[in-house]
């Protein structure tokens, strides 16, 4: 047994060196980094103790003790930052600042101390149970107290690592998302046997530690590379550039998010806990060929394919932030369709919205036109006569805030024009005289009160715009001839 258990110890060094070398070069992002820090510990691990197994004297198993533990110091942590981080459980950087500077801590006073007696102690007894037939020195020792404090250390991790996965578990509904986990949750559990192991002794002091490492390792290996998880954040990791100051989101083949830039999360501050909500409007937003409106930011969204090697990864989201010019082109617009004077409608774009609105249920016209308006130009000036207009357009464009449907133009001098789709002759007679009695009891400087005539129509089947407004005008004209001052209908 103990030949067998010293060739598999020697085997196990080259096979984690060579993964080194086969699948991590380089890493381009987190997952890939704990993977290789984890490997890298697994083989000083495992030399450590392949020279503990052959030393020819306790002095040089002692040594190569401190060798293996050295590398088991990390294996623990890489293994928490790489659960953690594939299930998506938030570890902040100053707590994993934290860990690491305590295990390097620990593997100081493990690698000074004589017979790292803070770690472990040795007394008389190592020495007088030493054989050169395969002693396991973790048998004779007793323990010190950073041996304790790494022991409740990796315990409180795996608890961690393994209860975060399975909420993920419990909580995805995706096949393959759910297969990835579990594996990730077998890494912890293999790990947590390992311990179990060698703590009852049924090997005889061998480390099953050991074993258990490179199972993990393997199920690691599989978790990543089989689902393209390296491939996928590598791919979106040079898309990106440095300085890119659009949001980037990419999520897998089922639609998982497997990454999101800074600039993503200041936009959807919930991407922080991988909301998958927002990748549903990013792509109803897609669909509409709709502008994203946030707070008062407008945002732009262009999704393309993610690809390594003509195969489908996911897909990349980038969210462009065009507020500017989105203000720019809405102004723009405002202005070509309003009244500058007024704010009202100017008169082409009232004439669209009456034949937009001629198809309606029931479409009904007011036109007004102040009354005696050339007197007042000429009595009081062309600044007097502007007052008034915009007397009566802040009437109408109060009417058009309580009811967005009504669409309020200048037709043209001192002509207005009020088109309200959807309403009988009842209700825009009402309407009218409504603004006629408003505007009646309104004081202009210099100007005193005045008045405005009013004519009402509503459409009616076979009316085209010309002739659906003409009525009106005449309805109005109407008014004029009649004394001023009244609605008329026709």
């Amino acid at each position: 047994m103990y030949e067998v258990l010293v060739w598999f110890q020697g085997l196990s060094i080259p096979i984690a060196f060579l993964t080194m070398l086969v699948f991590f070069p380089t890493w381009k992002n987190r997952i890939h980094a704990y993977l290789f820090i984890f490997t890298l510990s697994v083989t000083v691990n495992n030399l450590g103790y392949f020279l503990v197994m052959i030393a020819n004297n306790p002095d040089d198993a002692l040594w190569a003790t401190k060798i293996e533990y050295l590398g088991k110091l990390f294996i623990s942590a890489a293994l928490l930052f790489f659960m953690t981080e594939y299930t998506g459980a938030r570890i902040s950087e100053y707590t994993k600042r934290t860990v690491v500077i305590i295990h390097a801590i620990i593997g100081v006073f493990v690698f000074t101390c004589e017979h790292h007696t803070m770690y472990y102690e040795n007394g008389p007894q190592f020495r007088e149970a030493w054989t050169t037939e395969g002693l396991y020195p973790h048998i004779v020792h007793e323990h010190g107290i950073f041996y304790y404090i790494y022991v409740m250390m990796v315990a409180g991790y795996l608890i961690f690592s393994i209860v975060s996965a399975v909420r993920q578990l419990l909580n995805e509904r995706r096949r393959k998302r759910k297969v990835q986990t579990a594996i990730i949750i077998a890494c912890g559990l293999v790990m947590v046997a390992g311990m179990a192991v060698y703590s009852t002794g049924i090997l005889g002091g061998y480390d099953a530690t050991v074993i258990s490492y490179l199972i993990c390792l393997v199920l690691m290996i599989i978790a990543t590379i089989k689902y393209d998880l390296i491939a996928a954040l590598d791919a979106v990791k040079n898309y990106i550039a440095d300085n890119m100051t659009e949001g980037i989101v990419a999520v897998d083949t089922e639609g998982a998010i497997i990454y999101n830039n800074v600039i993503s999360e200041r936009i959807y501050p919930t991407l922080k806990d991988r909301d998958e909500g927002v990748i549903s409007q990013l792509i109803e937003a897609i669909d509409k060929d709709e502008v994203i409106n946030i707070k008062k930011n407008y945002y732009r969204v262009e999704q393309s394919e993610l690809t390594n090697e003509r195969k489908s990864l996911g897909k990349l989201y980038v969210i462009d932030d065009i507020t500017i010019e989105y203000n720019h082109n809405k102004e723009l617009k405002l202005r070509s369709i309003t009244d500058g004077m007024t704010g009202l409608l100017n008169r082409t774009e009232t004439l669209r919205r009456i034949e937009e609105s001629m198809n309606a249920n029931g479409v009904a016209l007011v036109m007004i036109d102040i009354d005696n308006f050339k007197m007042v130009n000429d009595s009081f000036g062309h600044d007097v006569g502007d007052t008034v207009i915009k007397g009566v357009a802040n009437i109408m464009l109060n009417l058009t805030y309580t009811n967005p449907k009504l669409s309020a133009g200048r037709w043209g001098g001192e002509e207005f024009m009020l088109v309200m789709p959807g309403i009988q002759i009842d209700e825009a007679v009402e309407t009218a005289e409504k603004i006629r009695m408003e505007f009646a009891k309104t004081e202009f400087q210099y100007a005193g009160f005045r008045t405005v005539s009013l004519g009402v129509t509503v459409y009616a089947e076979g009316d085209d715009a010309d002739g659906f407004c003409k009525r009106a005008d005449e309805a109005l004209y109407i008014s004029k001839q009649e004394g001023k001052n009244k609605v008329t209908i026709k």
